[in-house]
């Protein structure tokens, strides 16, 4: 599981470092042996380092810890539940009644004529417009909606900080009382003596830097993985709802231009409840990301090393 490796990878990135800082303590204690050996030539070989120091300073070791908080994850299984809409194109005959006009001759006034002795009203013709209902038929593609089930599975990280101690035996130099021949050197031993503890506490320094860093950048990683499996769902959502609109928009598109009232009214409907769905689906997704994000703060900022 992501938490259990991240976990393991911390833990091996905390000994490489505390390795790196003993080897770098030797590699400065030999450097100071090798200084010693430059001020007195009747030093002994300044390769062994425990007599080149040991003959000019009283050597003792302190006890030094750093403590840090290191976060450890544990994985909720997290299951997000959902159905996807699923669209068939079927071609359907629509049948419906649109208003029309259509021109009728009609009396549209009356005019007299003399018919012998007797006066005769007569009608005049012309073409009126006549508004009827028009029985419309129309073959075009229709969507059929049908859903699938769907569920998300994530691991959601828990974090619990675990305070961690790494002890350190590090070298304190106290100058002995030097022989005659390099007491016109004491201050050049002094400066030896000076650097390496000098070298020593910026190395100390620099591990607790890299501890932060590098146990931040493992935090980073395994997050960063999480969100990218949920964002590849996201992805897989939005091309199905995105699809699912697309097809509802243009067979709308196409029946409002045949005045199909009715098939139009059903249609949106249908829209209107994809267009919540997806907006609530995509809410969630969201939250369950800012969820995600805000383990991950938590995780960096309790990240604080203290010697």
């Amino acid at each position: 599981m992501p938490g259990e490796n991240s976990n393991a990878v911390i833990q091996k990135k905390v000994d490489e470092l505390k390795e790196k800082f003993e080897a770098r303590v030797q590699a400065i204690r030999q450097k100071g042996s090798e200084q010693l050996g430059n001020i007195n030539d009747d030093a002994p070989d300044p390769s062994d380092t425990e007599a080149m120091l040991n003959l000019t300073f009283d050597v003792k070791w302190k006890l030094t810890s750093i403590k840090f908080d290191v976060p450890q994850f544990s994985m909720e299984r997290e299951t997000i539940k959902f159905d996807i809409p699923e669209v068939t194109m079927k071609i359907k005959e629509l049948k419906f009644d649109v208003p029309a006009t259509r021109m009728v001759r009609k009396c549209i006034a009356k005019k007299p004529e003399f018919h012998g002795f007797k006066v005769k009203w007569t009608c005049i013709y012309a073409h009126v417009p006549e508004a009827y209902m028009k029985r419309v038929t129309i073959k075009t593609d229709i969507p059929q909606f049908s859903s699938k089930r769907v569920e998300i599975k994530f691991d959601k990280p828990v974090v619990k900080m675990d305070r961690v101690e790494i002890k350190l035996h590090l070298p304190q130099f106290y100058l002995r009382k030097l022989d005659a021949q390099i007491e016109d050197h004491k201050e050049k031993v002094e400066d030896v003596a000076a650097d390496m503890t000098a070298e020593i506490a910026s190395a100390q320094t620099e591990l607790k830097a890299s501890l932060q860093s590098e146990i931040g950048e493992e935090i980073e990683l395994m997050f960063d993985d999480l969100r990218e499996s949920i964002l590849k769902e996201r992805t897989n959502v939005e091309s199905a709802y995105d699809e699912a609109i697309g097809k509802t928009k243009s067979a709308i598109r196409i029946l409002k231009e045949n005045n199909a009232v009715d098939e139009v009214a059903r249609l949106e409907g249908e829209l209107s409840k994809l267009v919540s769905d997806y907006q609530q689906l995509l809410a969630d997704l969201d939250k369950a990301l800012e969820e995600m994000n805000a383990q991950q703060h938590e995780a960096l900022t309790s990240l604080k090393i203290s010697a």
